[in-house]
């Protein structure tokens, strides 16, 4: 027999206000929740936006100005220039800009919005963008066009290739390049054209993120055997299949290498062709194989797609119990939760809604937006930096005699490069029955060229630094079940037979995304370098809000960043900057014997430099030191030295090699040396750390 409990209207009545306490106390919660976050993130220091200032040293046609109109060699017109600075700047209206084409300013607004999550889009800055005349952009701009040569090139065939060595040795010459370089200092086949971020160094160019199948959803495991636990190698598949294979250009397909198709695209007008169709493309759908395919995908990508990819990927390879059953559930992924997850020692719950797989694919989504706000607000409230078909364009212009830019370096007009970009650009024209007069333009990737916003940085480093970042959040690192590289000719995947872990593959990720802009020819390597790391940092700030959330037990989030360090993020944990750190360059010190105190600045210290002591000594000078200049450095907490085989962190600005004592002469022993130098946000190399800088210097008697 049934007994059936019935409530009184009494007993209703009396449960109400009980009930009412209980709302309110939980909307009290709430709010003071979201206040304590704002004023966490208000007390956090404010930055100063600078720009590099290249608008009031050089003039106008040293800044962005693409999609207004522009005079016969390219320049903006000054009227509607203005038209546009002072609509950034807040004095008058944007809709008054003067276009000078059918294109559209893309989202000058964004940086003005606001965020409920970590930090204000205002609230992080960059250092000022290398300046058009320096020896950083001279590099980059040389770069950028050995990148246009070889974009047909295989990475698989790097060590092969005629041409390559020849862009090799000038990289090495520059007296500042920043991609990567290997142990001894320099660029080589396996390392050119990479991002200098610790995982990308290691294994084939392109990440496994860009080549595995993605799943989406769960599914079977790949074997016809029973068995759990599968046996080993075997990975989860899934009912919703994607292979990574692309709709990808044709060799050869460049534009922008005539005069007047550029100078009609400065304008901001369409291309001749401004509709892709199918006879466009390679018949042929192919895996990842050379720069010409790396920069379709960046083309016409989703903001989320490589972080969501990536996201998808981990979350099959990680649906392992800790005994090494498959766990086909897709509601989290056990073998890679993150150390501090509080589900993995739980013995009745599992995670889902929060601490698995719904919660970071969303928060991965959620970043990549608001991060490119504050992105968005550096690139056109506070640098404005001209895109590379600009730059290259006043190379073409100086060297064409058409106009006379006496501060461009020499460093640049000078290489060899440019006239083997000459000689491809008018092959180009004559292909596609446009001019005969040959151009030092850059040729494009991509018939509109870039974007209409400025350079400086890359959106998609930033979204993609980001979006990783919050994977490396949630999951702890594993090895890629069976890693896979594309076959020759880009038409099928073949086993790849070393050992590469997710989180490298995951740095390479942003790496390869970021890298594929300047293979486009619109973005610089700085662009990339700086802008991936304030993703990092957006995302860092973010989870500080996130840890807020939890009902859960929950000591924080730990979180490999590009700087190598593990950090533990809480509520107010750790201390974050408001910048992303640089070194800007290195300088050398002397003192003389009897001397005492910081000792003198001799000189800048670039890369091939020589340091001659028998000079030095005849000067007074026997003891030396570099320091190396960092961004804000009395806001950055410490730099780490890595000369030759040894190490050294100076913790207190100025940063020293040697610390705040000068070493004797024969420190510096005669041959070539190797200095890398990193800065990071808290002492003794913690915290997160910034854009590093790398030179070889040879040491003379």
């Amino acid at each position: 027999m049934r007994t059936w409990f019935r409530v009184t209207p009494l007993l209703s009545l009396l449960l109400v206000p009980a009930a009412r306490a209980q709302n309110i106390d939980r909307a009290n919660e709430a709010r003071k929740r979201r206040v304590d976050a704002a004023d966490f993130q208000r007390a956090q220091p404010l930055p100063i936006h600078q720009n590099n200032n290249d608008q009031n040293t050089f003039g106008l046609w040293a800044v962005y100005s693409k999609g207004l109109p522009h005079d016969f060699v390219g320049e903006p017109d000054g009227t509607a220039f203005f038209s546009l600075y002072n609509a950034l700047t807040g004095t008058s209206p944007l809709e008054d800009v003067i276009l000078g084409g059918e294109r559209k300013l893309v989202n000058p607004q964004a940086g003005l919005s606001y965020v409920l999550e970590g930090a204000d889009p205002q609230a992080l800055t960059m250092r000022p963008a290398p300046s058009i005349d320096s020896n950083e952009a001279a590099s980059e701009m040389e770069e950028l066009y050995w990148m246009s040569l070889l974009r047909d090139v295989s990475f698989s065939q790097y060590a092969s290739d005629p041409v390559l060595p020849l862009a090799i040795d000038r990289l090495n010459a520059h007296p500042e390049y920043r991609g990567a370089k290997n142990g001894s200092g320099q660029v080589t086949p396996g390392t050119v054209f990479r991002a200098d971020l610790p995982g990308a160094i290691n294994g084939p160019f392109i990440s496994q993120f860009l080549y595995k199948t993605v799943t989406f959803g769960g599914g079977p495991l790949t074997s016809t055997i029973e068995g759990n636990p599968p046996a080993a190698g075997v990975e989860p598949t899934a009912v919703q299949l994607v292979e990574q294979r692309i709709l990808t250009r044709k060799g050869g397909d460049d534009s922008l290498t005539d005069f007047d198709e550029w100078r009609s695209i400065q304008d901001g007008h369409m291309p001749d062709d401004p509709t892709d169709t199918l006879e466009d493309y390679d018949a042929t759908r192919r895996y990842i194989r050379n720069a010409r395919d790396l920069t379709e995908w960046v083309h016409l990508d989703y903001p989320i797609q490589g972080s969501l990819n990536a996201a998808l990927l981990m979350a099959r390879q990680g649906d392992f119990l800790p005994d090494g059953r498959y766990d086909p559930d897709p509601k989290s992924s056990p073998l890679i939760h993150d150390g501090n997850n509080p589900y993995r020692t739980s013995r009745t719950q599992e995670p889902f809604v929060t601490f698995g797989n719904s919660e970071v694919q969303s928060l991965t989504g959620l970043v990549t937006n608001t991060a490119l706000r504050a992105m968005w607000y550096q690139k056109w409230q506070v640098h404005r930096r001209l895109r590379p078909e600009e730059y290259g364009g006043r190379i073409h212009a100086h060297l064409s005699g058409l106009r006379s830019y006496p501060q461009l370096p020499a460093v640049l007009l000078g290489s060899p490069v440019l006239s083997r970009v000459r000689l491809y650009n008018l092959q180009r024209n004559l292909e596609r029955g446009l001019s005969n007069t040959p151009t030092y333009l850059l040729p494009q990737a991509f018939r509109e060229g870039s974007p209409l916003h400025p350079a400086y940085g890359s959106g998609h480093s930033t979204y993609t630094g980001a979006g990783v970042t919050i994977l490396k959040a949630f999951h702890t690192d594993a090895p890629i079940l069976n890693p896979q590289v594309p076959n020759a000719d880009g038409t099928a995947l073949v086993p790849y037979s070393g050992t590469l872990m997710m989180f490298d593959e995951l740095d390479k990720l942003a790496s390869n995304i970021g890298v594929a802009r300047l293979f486009s020819g619109v973005h610089y390597r700085s662009d990339h370098d700086h802008a991936v790391r304030l993703g990092e940092l957006y995302a860092l700030r973010v989870l500080q809000d996130w840890t807020r959330l939890y009902n859960e037990s929950f000591s924080g989030f730990e979180v490999r960043t590009f700087g190598g360090n593990v950090l533990t993020v809480t509520p107010t944990q750790p201390a974050l900057p408001h910048f992303v750190s640089a070194i800007n360059g290195f300088a050398l010190y002397g003192q003389t014997a009897t001397g005492t105190g910081p000792g003198t600045r001799l000189r800048a210290l670039t890369n091939n430099a020589i340091i001659d002591l028998s000079d030095l000594a005849a000067q007074g000078y026997t003891r030396l030191n570099i320091v190396a200049d960092t961004f804000m450095p009395q806001t950055a907490g410490s730099v780490r030295f890595q000369y030759d085989s040894s190490n050294f962190v100076d913790s207190q600005a100025s940063y020293f090699l040697f610390g705040d004592t000068f070493a004797n002469g024969s420190t510096f022993t005669v041959g070539t040396h190797v200095l890398r130098a990193t800065p990071y946000s808290a002492a003794n190399a913690g915290g997160v750390g910034g854009v590093p800088l790398v030179i070889r210097f040879t040491v003379q008697q």
